[in-house]
Formats: C-alpha cells, sequence, structure tokens
C-alpha cells in the first residue's frame, strides 16, 4: 500500500477525532500524566475481606471453574511479548481457587499492571473467589491494590466497554470488603454503573459495541456484580437487574444452533464465557429468558415456516428456516464515540446449517497495530462486497476509524418457507460518483440466494464469500448460474487460531448485479 501523505493522515485524523465524546478528548492528557505517575499501588491498609457470606449455589462454583479453564487455554494461545498476553496475564482468573496468590501477582512493570482495564478484571476475580471461600494470605492486600489502581484512572479517555468494567469492578471489590474504603469502592461503582448502564446498553438490551462477545464478558461482570451485592447485603439496585434481563434477551436471541453466536466486531469464542453458562448464570440470579434462536431454529423445523427477526437499534438481521440460520448485520458501525472494535464488514453476515456454521466472519487474527490486525478489520476478508479495493469504513491503525458505513435496513420478512432481509450502506458514498452497496437475502429450506447490487459509477466491485472448509464441502456455490472455484483460505473463531476456510470471489458485472446461490 503507498504511504500516506501528512495531508492524508491528518485529514484521516480528523474524521476519526470529530466522533470522539469531548470527555475522550479532555481525559486523554490527564489519563497519560496518571500512567506515568502511577508505578506502584499500595496494599498497606487494606479492607478486610468480608465474612459470613451465606452458602453460594453449586453452579457458581462450577461457572468459575469452567472460565478459569476458559482463560487458561486462551492465555496458552496468545503469543509471548503481545501486549494483549501481557494484560491477560495479569487478569487473576488463577485466583479463581483456594490457593494463596503467589509473590508479585500483580507485576510491577507500569503500563500493564496498575493499567486501569487489567487491574479491574483482577479486582473482580478476586471479589468473585472470595465470595466463593476462597481465603489465604493476601487476598486482601491484592484486592486493595486492584482497586485503588482503578479508583484513581478511571478510563474516562477511552469510555466504552473500559470504563463499564471500572465500574463492575470497583461495585464487585466494594461488595467483597469491608470498611470505610470498601464502602468508597462501593459508591464509586454503583455512580459509574448508573452512569454508563443506560449509555451502554441499547433498547434492544445489546451492547453499543456491537460484539457479541464483549456483551457476554460485561453482562457476566454485571451478573457477578448482582450476586455479589445482594450476598453481601448491600443489594442490587433495580437498573442492574433491568439491563441484565434484557442483556440476557439479547444473548438468546444471537444464540445460534451450535450454542455459539456471530463473530461480527472483535467477537471470539474463546473471549468469554460460553454463552450458555452465562444464561445459566442469569438463571442463578433469578433472571431467567426464553432461550432465543435455537427456539426459533426448531420451531421452523417443526413447522417448515420461515421465521425473521430485527434486534433493534443493534441492527443485525436474524432469519431461520428449515436447517439453516442466518445473522445479518445492518446495523452501525459500532458505538459513535467508541469504534475500537469495529471492522469494515458492512452487510456481511454469518449462516449455519444443520447446526454447523458455514459461511464464518473472518475472526480475530491479530490484535495490535500489524498486518494481522489490518487483515481482521479489512472489507476484503468479510462476506460482503468491496468496492475500488476500498475498505467500506476508514479502519486504521489498531482501533481507529475515521469515515464510517452507514447501513439502513429496507424489508426485513417472513412467509411460508422463505425468511428475507434486505439492506443497504453509504460507505462508499465519497468515492467518485457515490456508489452505493444493496444486498438482498433470501433464506429457505436447503437454499440461500444473496444479490448483490451497486448503483452508480465503480471500477471494481468485488464479492466475497468465505465458508468454513469442512461445511464448504457440503454446498453447492453458483454466482449468476455458474460454479464460483473457492480459493483456500482460513478463519478465526478463537483469537489467533487459525481454521481452514475457502473464499468464493466473483467481480460484480458492470451492470452491477450479481446473484449467489447456496444449496445444501
Amino acid at each position: 500500500m503507498r504511504a500516506m501523505s501528512f495531508s492524508s493522515r491528518a485529514a484521516r485524523l480528523a474524521r476519526t477525532v470529530r466522533s470522539l465524546h469531548p470527555l475522550q478528548v479532555i481525559a486523554r492528557p490527564v489519563s497519560l500524566t496518571l500512567a506515568r505517575a502511577i508505578r506502584r499501588t499500595p496494599g498497606a491498609g487494606a479492607p478486610r475481606l468480608r465474612a459470613g457470606w451465606p452458602p453460594a449455589d453449586p453452579f457458581l462454583h462450577a461457572f468459575a471453574a469452567r472460565d478459569r479453564a476458559r482463560a487458561a487455554a486462551r492465555l496458552a494461545r496468545l503469543p509471548q511479548g503481545a501486549k494483549l498476553r501481557d494484560y491477560e496475564a495479569t487478569y487473576g482468573f488463577e485466583l479463581l481457587g483456594d490457593d494463596p496468590p503467589p509473590p508479585g501477582a500483580l507485576p510491577s512493570a507500569p503500563g500493564f499492571a496498575f493499567d486501569p482495564y487489567p487491574a479491574s478484571v483482577r479486582a473482580r476475580q478476586l471479589a468473585v473467589a472470595a465470595r466463593l471461600g476462597a481465603r489465604g494470605a493476601g487476598r486482601d492486600v491484592e484486592l486493595a491494590r486492584a482497586c485503588r489502581a482503578v479508583l484513581v484512572q478511571p478510563e474516562l479517555h477511552l469510555l466504552g466497554n473500559h470504563v463499564l468494567e471500572n465500574g463492575l469492578a470497583l461495585a464487585c471489590g466494594g461488595a467483597a470488603a469491608e470498611g470505610i474504603e470498601a464502602d468508597v469502592w462501593w459508591r464509586a461503582g454503583c455512580a459509574l454503573l448508573a452512569w454508563q448502564l443506560p449509555e451502554q446498553f441499547l433498547a434492544d438490551g445489546g451492547h453499543f459495541e456491537g460484539s457479541a462477545s464483549y456483551h457476554l464478558w460485561l453482562l457476566t461482570g454485571l451478573l457477578e456484580a448482582i450476586e455479589l451485592a445482594d450476598a453481601s447485603g448491600r443489594g442490587a439496585p433495580d437498573l442492574w437487574r433491568e439491563t441484565a434481563r434484557a442483556a440476557l434477551a439479547w444473548a438468546a436471541a444471537v444464540r445460534a444452533p451450535d450454542g455459539t453466536y456471530p463473530l461480527f466486531n472483535d467477537a471470539a469464542l474463546d473471549a468469554a464465557p460460553a454463552l450458555d453458562d452465562v444464561l445459566s448464570l442469569g438463571d442463578t440470579c433469578g433472571l431467567s429468558v426464553y432461550r432465543g434462536a435455537a427456539g426459533e431454529a426448531r420451531a421452523a423445523d417443526a413447522t417448515g415456516e420461515a421465521r425473521a427477526a430485527l434486534l433493534d437499534p443493534t441492527g443485525w438481521a436474524l432469519l431461520a428456516a428449515p436447517g439453516a440460520w442466518l445473522a445479518f448485520d445492518a446495523g452501525p458501525d459500532g458505538a459513535a464515540y467508541q469504534p475500537g472494535h469495529v471492522h469494515a464488514d458492512a452487510l456481511g453476515f454469518e449462516l449455519w446449517v444443520d447446526g454447523a456454521r458455514a459461511v464464518v466472519d473472518y475472526g480475530i487474527e491479530s490484535y495490535g497495530d500489524g498486518a494481522g490486525r489490518a487483515a481482521t478489520r479489512a472489507t476484503r476478508v468479510h462476506s460482503t462486497v468491496e468496492i475500488d479495493d476500498t475498505d467500506s469504513c476508514e479502519v486504521w491503525g489498531g482501533f481507529r476509524v475515521g469515515r464510517r458505513a452507514r447501513a439502513r435496513l429496507l424489508e426485513l420478512g417472513a412467509d411460508g418457507g422463505s425468511a428475507r432481509a434486505e439492506a443497504s450502506h453509504d460507505g462508499y458514498a465519497w468515492l467518485p460518483g457515490g456508489p452505493e452497496h444493496r444486498r438482498r437475502l433470501d433464506l429457505q429450506r436447503g437454499r440461500l440466494e444473496i444479490t448483490d447490487t451497486v448503483t452508480g459509477p465503480f471500477r471494481r466491485a468485488v464479492s466475497r464469500l468465505r465458508l468454513d472448509a469442512g461445511a464448504a464441502a457440503r454446498l453447492r456455490v453458483t454466482a449468476d448460474g455458474d460454479p464460483a472455484p473457492p480459493r483456500p483460505d482460513r478463519w478465526y473463531p478463537r483469537h489467533g487460531d487459525a481454521l481452514p476456510a475457502v473464499v468464493h470471489a466473483r467481480e460484480i458485472p458492470p451492470g452491477g448485479v450479481l446473484r449467489w446461490v447456496l444449496e445444501w
């Protein structure tokens, strides 16, 4: 790729900054100053851990054990030297047991151990461990060090999921400890959650960054805060329960027939507890919900009738037909001022056939700023249309977005054995002539038809479909009636963990319309 000129880089930065929340801009220099100033958070005078907890539901122990195993397996896969691995090594999942924390469990290295995000996750794990009966010298000190690190530097320069995690950490820490300082943590956590829960969870229950695994991660933290608050006697505010109930319903709605979820926008299957476990955690907290897509798929199988639903304002259309389930991303590019996990995947989709994921998202090859991260977010690796070798939204760096794509749902419905959705987006409107991509999906028993239309002038437009290699062997794919030979590739359902895939690619003809048909 040709190097950008200074003026082009400056314009891209301006397009990025203009969407930020004013608080993010104001708080950034403060955050940088605090990060330099805080080298070691003291543990002296730590509040004592709460004693006399009521008996914990057995599922809480099982959930903690499974999540500890998940986190350990994920950490083993993350590359040595990567910042994400350094962060996750300090999260403290190993503390979900009866052993005391190892000496120096919070590394003294500035920039990782006392960054408020890993300190937040660590505080939450320590609080849950205390609730489950873990004891041993040093746990009170470790909790104090983590909560103090969060209290003095909440991530107002980032907002989004980070500041919500800060609030969850302080609330959990405040519930798990006793005394004046623990009361301060509790009040600070409650204040952050009262501010951010209505801001970040949408009317349909979805988290506003549009990533299912981040949604599940935060929902887990909220459910843990509710359980800790109630068990400690502090009591969970009604807002927490109302938000959690709606968020559980959203999670149930996006539950695919295999028990997983769509991988749009930096979602990964190893980045959060399993969806069914989170729903069961909700049951344990007295917040049971209908189990969503699996039920819809079974209903479609039983009746032979297709179904269509919309998560609004998330913007995901969910289609079900006998033997098939589909999630179509026809929504906005994440949160308006926090698009760090956005991919340039406007009008992308994933398809499950006979309970197995068939058309797949690329997943997450890498975080950071390298080529793997650029590939992860690029339009060319997603099952959508790329116009003039340009991304549908201006992703750059590791987590930045300049120009955005605005999607618009045009039609959604089901009748008899067919479900359909149609949407368009304006991510290419800035190109000469303002081309627009419009996509229609028609799903029925044994067949998916995809019609891609590009209106306006374009030099080259390519429509791509990425299929899991195993599923591809069971599908027949044609483009405008002709076989579409695949090329071997890969996808990443777990962070950096490549599985074989095939990609079907076809240039859209000069008339601007291409019709794919998948049959099984």
